[in-house]
């Protein structure tokens, strides 16, 4: 049976037998996704009606499709499995099933992506630019209660208001919707009309959370209105660690058990998952000296005796930096022997990590470079053409062949909803198509074009005789020309080749180089940290910045295994021609650093 696995601890198995709902702290490195991947699969083993779903809520698509291949592995039918992003199950369980039901979708809706966003916004900001007033200036979220800004400058805030009132129009008048508009229309449809809720509580067996820290307060409410729907007939699972809460200036927060329980009418059990699979003793010892919530981190792993490498250099000046996080990889791979995969460097600001990308390709030509901010593809939950691409992109193994079908599978979906005649193409000769196309071109975009062009001549479908397709092409391109561009201007040539773009599917290659933000969830032998400077980390607008440094420097410090390397360089300047000083929750941890 699925429980007599030999991967489980005492801990995650007394929480995936557990009856009834469970709200579970996990700690940094305690088998959290092997834990939920467990519960899903004991879920599924125990469903009894064909009609019934088992709902997995996951911050990232990377985490749901993990999951779902994790899940796969255990053998169980998932057939009635549900796994994705808050976005995609507002999509495809609220807004298109029930879409009638809101006037601002009634008669349809596109998606739109960040870069279309931003040209927007940009577009309608000009006649305030004499204010000082940007693109950067009207970040927001909606609560159940309305719309917040994240802007703290209170001058700014009535002109920013009515600029977003414009774009939310501007939005609605072309049938569009944005990420923050997918969960106001759905939190409002079943808010309005209770017989949504009460319909998808009788398609649900359990819906579980990833992350609740990571979680919003109107995405919370959604989940809730369709447990309480239930009446105690759908249960949930949620989990994650309150001192990773790093989303707040986006509107994210670690809900208590007791407020959870509230929302959902539910008696809800509390759980912890303390044991520590993932770094070393002394690493623990040193991330919890940022610590926010209370808790018991115990390292049980195969790393747990390392003799971990800590430094904290405050002497290295900004201009002397590229050359010293190139000699910290060159001591782990070549005196530490860690593999240049297993290695990190992390900084708070994408702004900090495109010039040092560009700074260590040069210094260390002999090793390759990968991560979030080197990605060619803007975020689009719901294009078409970027579902596609990852089939496109991705190695036609063995290893991905389950993966590749479950994505061809949702491509057929898509174009059957266009009215496209795909009654003879199987996901197999799907597939089969997609393995088959030749196309000789080194530009990425060039390349994806050339293919979609092949494949849709070999499905004798007419893709420029549909509008949505055509729309959400232009999109595609659009977006990614620009994203690409403006990496470009930062001196990375090499993001459009269309090896780059492969990248992006696979596991990764080479050093990662990412914000702390863009590696949460993620676990490397070697991270190397600079910039941590106060008024970085936490970024200077911050409304609780003794807290929020602290769960930064937490969640930065628990993403190492083996060895830590922090650097809050000197002679770094702010706007006002200061120089920035070390973050003083960094400043003030007492440890017996080492010196490398």
């Amino acid at each position: 049976m699925i429980l007599d696995s030999d991967e489980l601890n005492e801990e995650q198995r007394k929480a995936i037998e557990a009856e009834g709902n469970v709200f579970l702290e996990a700690c940094p490195g305690s088998g959290k996704t092997r834990t939920l991947t467990y519960k899903i699969a004991e879920r599924l083993s125990k469903l009894t009606s064909k009609k019934k779903f088992v709902i997995a809520i996951t911050y990232t698509h990377r985490a749901a499709d993990e999951i779902y291949d994790r899940v796969e592995l255990l053998g169980v039918d998932t057939t009635n499995l549900w796994i994705g992003t808050i976005h995609s199950f507002c999509i495809e369980w609220i807004l298109k099933p029930y879409r009638l039901y809101h006037k601002n979708i009634c008669n349809g809706f596109r998606v739109i992506n960040s870069h279309e966003s931003e040209m927007m916004i940009t577009e309608l900001c000009m006649p305030f630019r004499s204010k000082g007033i940007s693109y950067y200036d009207c970040g927001y979220y909606y609560t159940s209660t309305g719309l917040k800004l994240n802007c703290s400058i209170a001058r700014k805030h009535s002109d920013i208001n009515h600029i977003l009132e414009l774009y939310v129009s501007g939005l609605n008048a072309n049938r569009q919707v944005d990420f923050e508009l997918i969960l106001k229309y759905a939190y409002e449809l079943l808010d309005e009309n209770s017989s949504v809720g009460k319909l998808l509580a009788s398609l649900f067996s359990c819906i579980l959370v990833d992350e609740f820290q990571d979680t919003k307060e109107i995405q919370y409410a959604i989940i809730a209105n369709i447990l309480k729907s239930g009446n105690g007939a759908v249960e949930t699972f949620i989990v994650g660690d309150s001192n990773q809460a790093i989303y707040t200036s986006l509107g994210g927060f670690a809900v208590k058990a007791e407020k959870y329980a509230v929302m959902t009418g539910l008696e809800i059990q509390k759980m912890e998952l303390e044991k520590n699979y993932r770094s070393s003793t002394r690493l623990i010892s040193y991330f919890q000296n940022y610590s926010v919530v209370a808790n018991n981190v115990k390292g049980v792993g195969e790393y747990k005796d390392y003799s971990s490498a800590i430094s904290y250099d405050r002497s290295t000046t900004k201009e002397n930096l590229p050359a010293e996080i190139a000699r910290l990889i060159q001591y782990n791979i070549e005196e530490l022997g860690i593999s240049p995969s297993e290695i990190c460097v992390l900084a708070p600001w994408w702004i900090h990590l495109a010039s040092m990308t560009r700074s260590l390709v040069t210094l260390l030509p002999e090793y390759s470079f990968t991560g979030p901010g080197l990605v060619p593809f803007a975020r689009d939950i719901d294009n078409f053409w970027y579902k596609l691409s990852k089939i496109l992109l991705t190695d036609p193994s063995p290893h991905n062949y389950v993966r590749r079908t479950r994505w061809a599978s949702e491509i057929l979906t898509r174009l059957d909803e266009t009215i496209a005649d795909v009654t003879d193409v199987s996901k197999k000769k799907l597939l089969k198509y997609c393995n088959s196309l030749e196309v000789d071109e080194n530009d990425g975009l060039q390349y994806l074009k050339e293919a979609f062009d092949q494949l849709f001549e070999l499905l004798n479908i007419d893709y420029h005789s549909i509008p949505m397709l055509i729309e959400h092409h232009k999109s595609f391109f659009d977006s990614s020309e620009s994203r690409i561009e403006r990496i470009k201007r930062e001196g990375i040539d090499f993001i459009g080749d269309v090896e780059t773009f492969r990248k992006v599917f696979v596991n990764r290659e080479g050093v990662t180089v990412s914000s702390i933000h863009g590696v949460k969830g993620a676990e490397f032998d070697t991270v190397i940290s600079y910039a941590l400077l106060d008024g970085v980390i936490p970024h200077f607008s911050d409304v609780d910045p003794e807290i929020n440094a602290n769960k930064l420097l937490y969640v930065m410090s628990s993403r190492a295994r083996k060895n830590l390397f922090l650097i809050s360089e000197s002679n770094r300047k702010d706007g006002r021609r200061n120089e920035y000083q070390p973050t003083p929750q960094l400043a003030a941890c007492t440890f017996n650093y080492d010196d490398v």
